[in-house]
């Protein structure tokens, strides 16, 4: 982030003939994001010479000119679930992608996050989300339904709005972040005045696409009050609480499955109050006795452990692959590449490793026995 030195800006700007007024009502602004640690942006054209991109692609992605059968500016696909179904992905094109990352990065990643957002924040992994729940007898696990495409471009405007960033380029970086959906359709909001802003009215309201690099730490920022009322309903209820992107977990040690159920009806409401709904298909209440499971993670006990099923498919692939060769271990499996399977055995191994070091490194031990050279 370059630093910006209001009396430069005075100086630059009274040379250029710039009315007083309006200089000073800008060092205003750049005043108060230098004291929240934010980069000074004043406007679109601003934002394109930080971001190193051209002012006249970012205006077309506020303008949404290209909205229609031929848009180009997300390609757009589904992958499958582990649990069941499709999730779609929407990857922005090249020059949106740079914008939004720039963004993402000087931005919103230095904005804090609420203590009980577990998912996409550096430093705060998913054993320490699944430790808040450790040892519980009850367990609540709520899933939020459609999570990024339930987040309007008018709560990320006012995410951008409440960073002390101008109106005006909240609303242009809102249009920025957010992809439009012919399901949003109709004006429902005006953030300018009454007439508008010529060249930037569209029918579609957009909304968070899954995919997009800003997407994720503009979830945790929209989710802040969220966050906030349902700590608050927790702690009225006797209950541990966290979230890890659409997955909200709350924990008793003494409760009933009545409280249970009537304590999940007043989550929905507050999830009703923040524009979320409630995915009934995957919420769960897990009674004294069961294995209680948190980001895929066992937490009956006072510690979270790795599942059996896991540790098992880790350490299958490390045995077959050492017994009959990787590439015949990799047909077999229906691995694509030898690459492929390489890249997918160290990430599951590195999962085991986070959650439990001692077999992690055995695991590992094990993985760089294998012959890789060979296929390099």
């Amino acid at each position: 982030m370059t630093g910006w030195n209001p009396n430069i800006f005075l100086n630059e700007g009274e040379a250029k003939g710039f009315d007083p007024n309006y200089l000073k009502e800008l060092e205003g602004v750049g005043r108060r994001l230098t004291a929240n640690g934010l980069p000074v942006i004043f406007s679109l054209a601003h934002l394109a010479a930080h971001s190193r991109t051209l002012y006249a692609d970012l205006h077309q992605y506020v303008a949404r000119s290209r909205l229609g059968s031929n848009d180009t500016t997300y390609r757009n696909f589904t992958i499958s679930k582990r649990s069941g179904g499709k999730r779609w992905i929407s990857i922005p094109e090249p020059p949106l992608k740079a914008v939004q990352s720039w963004i993402a990065q000087e931005i919103l990643n230095r904005v804090p996050v609420h203590e009980a957002a577990y998912a996409y924040v550096v430093g705060r992994r998913i054993t320490k989300h699944a430790t808040n729940h450790c040892a519980a007898e009850w367990l609540v696990k709520v899933d939020i339904k459609d999570f990024f495409g339930s987040i309007s471009e008018l709560q990320v405007y006012k995410a951008f709005e409440s960073m002390m960033y101008p109106k005006l380029l909240s609303f242009e970086m809102a249009r920025l972040c957010t992809r439009a959906s012919h399901r949003r359709r109709g004006a429902r909001w005006n953030i300018m005045s009454p007439e508008g802003i010529v060249g930037y009215q569209c029918r579609h309201i957009g909304s968070l696409p899954q995919g997009a690099p800003s997407s994720p730490a503009l979830s945790n920022i929209v989710c802040e009050q969220l966050d906030k009322d349902l700590i608050q309903l927790a702690i009225r209820s006797s209950a541990q609480y966290s979230r890890y992107a659409d997955d909200l977990c709350f924990s008793f040690h003494n409760s009933s499955r009545a409280r249970c159920l009537e304590f999940k009806k007043e989550v929905s409401k507050v999830l009703w109050r923040h524009s979320f709904m409630e995915n009934p298909d995957k919420t769960r209440i897990v009674p004294p006795g069961a294995r209680k499971l948190v980001t895929g993670l066992i937490i009956n006990g006072e510690w979270p452990t790795v599942p059996k099923e896991v540790r098992d498919v880790a350490r299958a692939h490390l045995y077959y692959a050492k017994k009959f060769g990787i590439p015949k271990h990799c047909a077999s499996k229906k691995f694509r590449s030898v690459i492929g399977f390489r890249n997918y055995l160290y990430g599951l191994i590195m999962y085991v490793q986070s959650v439990d070091a001692a077999l992690g490194q055995r695991y590992f031990a094990a993985f760089q026995e294998l012959p890789w050279l060979e296929f390099e």
